[in-house]
Formats: C-alpha cells, structure tokens, sequence
C-alpha cells in the first residue's frame, strides 16, 4: 500500500500546482496501462514473472500518481466567470453554519443548475437565529475571490481556504440580504441540528461552564465552543489533542462497546460482538461530523475488524494506507489539513516503534502500561514536534507526563457524559453524575495547571520554516531506516541532514533584521508597530482597542521569525523615546521617517509659514477630510490608508492622490506597507 499512497499524494500536489491540466493525467494513464499490458505479455512464464515482478511497481506507481492528479483536478473548485459571480439572484444549501455575536458566517454550496456545482462563503451582518445548516436560502450574488491579507509571514488564508475548505469566493452581505426558501431534511442536516439541540441542553444544565464545554467538544465534536485560555492552557500542558476528537476517541468508543459485548463470546457470537462495535464507531463518526482524523482511525478499525472477521493477517501500516486513500480519494483537500497530517503522522510513528516497549517489560501490568504510554507519548511528540512549531509556533514537552495523568480519567469521562447526555435528553436531573463530572474535569484543569507552572517545558516563538519542516522529516526518515537496518550510511545521511537543518536555521537568522518598522492590514484598526532585539511596540493611532493577545495570536508567524517576545503598547496620550525610536502621538520617528497618523480626531493644526516635513502620513479609518488639506498643512511623500477603512472613502482617497501626484499605499489593496526601501543608516537616524 505504500507504493500506492505515496504516489497518490504526489499526483494530488501535482493537480494542485496545475489546475485544470487533464491531459497529462489522461496520457500518464495510458502509459500505465499500456506497461502493464506489455510486462504482462512477456512474462507468461513463472520464472519469466519472477524475473520481471520487479518492474510491475512502475506502471502500478503511474496509475497511482495519474488517480491522484485526477482525484485533486476533480475536487478543484471551478473559477466562475465575472457574468456569474455578480447581477444575479442564487439558491444554495447551508452546509456549515456559525453564530457570533453580531455576524453569521456559513459555508453554502449552490444548487442553481446553470451554475457549477461549488461552495461559497458568506458573512453577514447581523444574525438570523431561525437558519440552520440544510436549510436553502437565496441571495442576489456579488462574489470576490477570497484574498490574503498581504501581512509578512501570515498564514496563506487564500490557499487555505481553496485547498483544504474548496472555497474560492466569499461575500459579505446585510442578513436582510439572505431570504430563506426551505428547510431540508437531509441526513446531515438532521444530525447538525441534533447536535446543535443536545449542546443546547447541555449548556442549559446544572455542569460546570468547564465540565460543558468538555461534553459538547468530545462527544458532539465542536470544539469550538472552548474558550481561549483553556485551550490556550490545554496546548501549553500538551493535552490540545483531547479537545479535538481524534483516533484517541474513537478508540475509546470502539473499546467500551467491544467490552460491553463480551457475553457475546461466551455464545460463539464473535463476528456479531465485531459488526456491533465497528456500527456504533461508524455512528459515532457520522453523528459528530467526519473529521479527517476521526475517519482515519474509523477506516483503521474498520480494516482490523473485516481481518479479524475473514481469519487475515492484519497489517496495521496497510490499515494506515488504506484509510489514507479512501479519505484523500473523496477528499484530496485533506492532505493540507494540519489534522490530517499530524494524525497520520502520529500513527505512522507509533505503528513504526509499537514493539519497542516489549523490550522494558518488568512483568508488572501497571507499571507496563505506564511505560507503554509513556513511550507512545515521547514517539508522538517527537514525530510532531517540527509540524506544530510550524503551524502554532510553540513546543511543549510536557505531553509525556500530562498524558499519563490525564489519559486514564478520559474513559471515565466520556462514559460519564454519554450517560449524561442520556439523563439530560430524557429531561431527568441526576446530581451524583453532575458531581462526577465536574470532579474530572477539575482533575483535568488542575492537571494542566500543574504542569504548566512547571518551567522549561512549554516554548512559545518558534519559527520552522517549510523547509525547516521536510529537513526534519527526512531526519527522522534516515534514523529510523537505520534503526530497522543497522547500516551507517544512513546514520551518516541523517547526521548531514542535521547539518544543513542547522545551516538553515541560521541561514533565517542572519536573513531577519534585528530592527524594523511595518504597518500591518487589518480589518478593524491600523496597527504600527516597531520592533528592536526582541523589544516590539505596538501603536494603533486610531483609537481603537489594543489586545496584546490577539495581536500576539494574529501576528504570531511575524513575532516568532523576528524573535518577539515582548509587547509594549504605545498609548496615544503618552511620549515615549527609545534608543533609535521616538513616539509622540500623532507623530512618530521610526527607521528614520517621520510619520504622522491623521483620524483620531486630534489632528494637530501647524501655524508656521512653512510646511512641517513628513516622510509618510498613515490615514486611518476615523479621518473625514481630504488629501489637499494635508498637502496644504505638511509636505509628505506618501499616503499610507488603512485597510480597516470603508471602501467608498478608500476609493475616494486613492483618487485624490493620484490628481495631486503623491504616491498611495492603500493597505487593503496592497497588503502591509514595509519600510525597508526608507531605511538609513543607524547613525543618520541618530543625528537627526
């Protein structure tokens, strides 16, 4: 099976890097089949095909590289033309929906039948609480192709989108703007609401706010509705991969059932104690939404148990390969998920090292049990150590300990809140169970609590590059294959790739300039910020509200490149004067420009008969007035205008630029304006 995922995953990044090529695909198949058909004539006889099995992986490779491209071209959200993105009235079914406190955002997939069949995203402003995901809505169209924000070193939100959700337009709308048309009573429709229904119990009940969030997140799957600083605490501890469910759940579900029907064996009923457990997980992973992990380790249980069934030798790694296919055959979007590849990779890990254990066996049932965890949580977070600095830019080291204290209490919980969900639906209160409940998970949060006051085990600001990230791997790869083979030659190549993964590493250091001036594009505000070794301060001229932690969760790719780790927030009645840095609102000296920032209602009044000298001035989303009476009051050689502002006082003011000659750097449309074409000399900045 490993010759055919490994290419299969190929053809999908390859019909990914060239949309809409079939051809290629189309004759790559050919060629399969016309190999295979030629190996098969010219070995007729058994020592002739022994001599030439070698050769069959080549087409087999082929065929499996052109399936993949196939699979990923087929699942390519079309791109509409202009005619059909706008001036017209649409019908689409709710897929996905979500509820904030002054917005919807829901994923819609269009059922018009001169349309192509794809999702859009729509926000709006305001709320419906009557919609539900299945119902079927109408709304006059005016799609944008979804956009990055053009900040440094941001996630590719654009790519994100198109290739893990297969959304490539979005549009944003009044509620009133949305007309609902039916409600539709399909399968997962139905189970949406259910769920939707039974977290609504649950947060009506008598748990703890903690203890709710909890049951809704591992047995209805929205762990969403977690709040930051849990999952914030739950990822410093380790523990971040109990609130998403995974293969751990669904394990835990299949070997609570496997142990309620153990009578079943007693009566020679073997096969049916398997169909039953393996229904009830495939229940499980329908009702809480097929999430790419869970329907991994369903795929898996599915394998072992249909090879249990029919007495056949069970290879786990096949097991592995074989889920992998059928979701990225349906779905070749996965293969960009972060669940996905930390799912698989975790797995792939733990099947590669499951007899090591064997070898400390003490004969001890529980201290081989505790050692038997351990170990899979060292090879888990070894294995996904380089792939979560990439995408949260942190390492923990704690996982090892928090999940020998947390791991055992999980059963006991999940069979705690499915009787709860039980006693809840059925309008009974039970108070002991309550207890319970809110016992554990106190136990939990106390757990990570602890762990997280202990120092050295949780590092925030990292930064691995993509290239960071296949070194590792390629590491990993080595060592193991000379831990299987014992031959040195792979030592040597792993201790080459440690080599060039530290030259890189200090490759991107020498690459980040210690000090540095950018003006980040955000909705909502018009961040400055400056930053000197590590020391970074923020100043938003627009008045708006500054949270360092959201800053800090937004930016965090850019903060960790640059090695930030303090914030100090610039206030707007205040001066502040640094070694090569001076802030005094509405003005600023930073990398040798002078700024001003004009909308915050305070726009100073200069009385001399000559006009101040500026560098850049930064409008924000508060400025009512024009470019020609800056121009009258200060002379400056660029308009900075921020992304935050509406587009009808965006166009206008990129208008007047442009009569009046001065270069325009609209955040919104440009991305985030740098200032490495202004700097000078640390001297020059010094003695001005």
């Amino acid at each position: 099976m490993l010759r055919v995922i490994i290419p299969f995953v190929l053809g999908i990044l390859v019909g990914n890097q060239w949309p809409g090529s079939w051809w290629p695909a189309f004759i790559t198949i050919a060629l399969s089949l016309v190999g295979y058909i030629s190996l098969q004539i010219h070995a007729k006889r058994p020592e002739e095909r022994l001599r030439m099995n070698p050769f069959f992986t080549v087409p087999l490779i082929m065929g499996a590289v052109a399936l993949g491209w196939c699979a990923a071209l087929i699942h390519c959200p079309p791109q509409l033309s202009a005619e059909k993105r706008c001036g017209r009235v649409v019908s689409g079914r709710i897929a996905q929906l979500e509820y904030t406190d002054f917005s919807t955002r829901m994923t819609v997939d269009l059922l018009n039948p001169d349309m192509p069949s794809c999702k859009v995203m729509l926000t709006t402003r305001g709320c419906d609480y009557t919609m539900n995901p299945g119902d079927v809505i109408a709304w006059e169209l005016d799609l944008d192709e979804i956009g990055n924000m053009g900040n440094p070193h941001e996630m590719d939100y654009a790519s994100y989108m198109l290739r893990i959700k297969g959304i490539r337009y979005q549009q944003h709308l009044p509620v009133s703007g949305i007309h609902k048309m039916r409600v539709s009573n399909t399968v997962f429709s139905r189970l949406a609401n259910t769920r939707r229904e039974l977290s609504n119990m649950v947060f009506n009940s008598q748990l703890s706010v903690e203890a709710q969030h909890l049951v809704v997140a591992l047995l209805l799957g929205d762990s969403g509705v977690v709040d930051r600083s849990t999952r914030q605490a739950f990822s410093s501890a380790g523990i971040a991969h109990i609130l998403a469910l995974s293969g751990l759940h669904v394990g835990i579900v299949a070997l609570i059932i496997w142990w309620l029907l153990f009578p079943l064996d007693y009566v020679r009923l073997r096969w049916l104690r398997l169909v039953v457990t393996m229904v009830f997980v495939s229940l499980f992973a329908a009702f809480t939404g097929m999430s790419p992990s869970v329907l991994r380790s369903t795929i898996m249980i599915g394998v072992a148990f249909t090879a249990l069934m029919f007495h056949r030798r069970l290879s786990p790694i096949n097991s592995l390969c074989i889920a992998a296919l059928i979701i990225l055959t349906f779905d070749p979007s996965a293969l960009y998920g972060v669940g996905f590849q930390l799912s698989f990779i975790t797995v792939a890990a733990i099947l590669l090292f499951r007899d090591v254990p064997s070898l400390f066996k003490t004969n001890i049932n529980i201290v081989d049990r505790l050692v038997s965890m351990a170990f899979i949580s060292l090879v888990a977070m070894i294995a996904t150590i380089a792939l979560t600095a990439h995408y949260f830019h942190s390492l923990s080291f704690a996982s090892v300990l928090t999940n020998l204290l947390i791991l055992p209490v999980l059963p006991v919980f999940m069979i705690l809140g499915v009787l709860f969900l039980v006693v809840t639906a059925g309008g009974m209160i039970w108070p002991l169970l309550n207890t319970c409940a809110n016992s554990i998970t106190d136990y939990i949060n106390g757990c990570a609590t602890m762990v997280n006051s202990i120092p050295l085990l949780h590092v925030n600001g990292v930064y691995v590059s993509t290239m960071g990230v296949i070194i590792y791997f390629a590491i990993v790869l080595f060592l193991v294959i000379w831990l299987y083979r014992r031959q040195y030659t792979y030592l040597l190549a792993a201790g080459f790739s440690l080599a060039l993964l530290l030259a890189h590493s200090f490759y991107i250091d020498a690459q980040t300039p210690d000090r540095g001036l950018i003006i980040f594009n955000s909705f909502n505000s018009t961040p400055v910020f400056y930053y000197d070794h590590g020391d970074g301060y923020l100043w938003t001229p627009d008045d708006a509200d500054t949270d360092v932690q959201s800053f800090m969760s937004f930016y965090s790719g850019f903060l960790a490149r640059c090695g930030i780790q303090d914030i100090t927030v610039v206030d707007n009645d205040s001066t502040m004067r640094l070694n090569h840095a001076y802030f005094r609102p509405p003005f600023s000296h930073l990398q040798g420009l002078r700024l001003m920032a004009v909308g915050n209602s305070r726009l100073l009044k200069h009385h001399t008969s000559t006009r101040m000298r500026l560098d850049a001035v930064v409008v924000t989303k508060r400025f009512h007035g024009s470019i020609t009476q800056l121009r009258e009051q200060y002379d400056f050689n660029e308009v900075i205008l921020s992304g935050a502002m509406q587009s009808a006082s965006l166009s206008q003011l990129q208008t007047q630029c442009d009569s009046l000659g001065i270069a325009c750097h609209a955040l919104a449309r440009d991305g985030s304006w740098p200032s490495s074409r202004w700097v000078m000399p640390i001297m020059a900045v010094e003695d001005q």
